[in-house]
């Protein structure tokens, strides 16, 4: 049975590691904004549970709820695809390949198959291979 690569016709665009290196710093201030938000609904829900826990804890799901999807928005429109707990996925030129980003990472290092996951990411060894020069081909 072959694989069906759901990334192969979806509109969102190929990248080199340039391209993709070079639109971090706005994913990078995202996830680091989504974070900060994150913590401060934290420090809210702790102050606000000494009055009513339930309404509290509520109020808390819902602004990591609304984070989460913020993130994942902008995320989507920098042409990357979120992935878990702020880990983007690019598309490259690569047939059925993904450069993989994760916070705490300044750039793009690993990749995968799309049929793969996070915990399957290879470091790129030769970044020549996802340059612009090959992708004009």
């Amino acid at each position: 049975m072959a694989f069906n690569n759901p990334y192969k016709n979806d509109a969102m665009p190929c990248f080199t590691l340039e391209q993709a290196n070079s639109v971090l710093p706005k994913i990078i201030a995202a996830t680091e904004q989504a974070l900060e938000d994150l913590r401060e609904a934290r420090v809210r829900m702790e102050s606000e549970q000494l009055f009513n826990e339930a309404d509290a804890q509520q109020s808390y799901d819902i602004q990591v709820a609304l984070t989460l999807e913020r993130w994942s928005t902008e995320i989507i429109q920098c042409g990357a695809y979120p992935k878990g707990f702020f880990t983007a996925d690019f598309k490259s030129f690569l047939p059925d390949t993904l450069l993989c980003w994760t916070y705490g990472e300044d750039e793009i290092s690993h990749t995968h198959k799309v049929w793969e996951n996070f915990k399957h990411r290879r470091q790129i060894e030769h970044p020549e291979i996802y340059s612009m020069a090959l992708s004009l081909n």
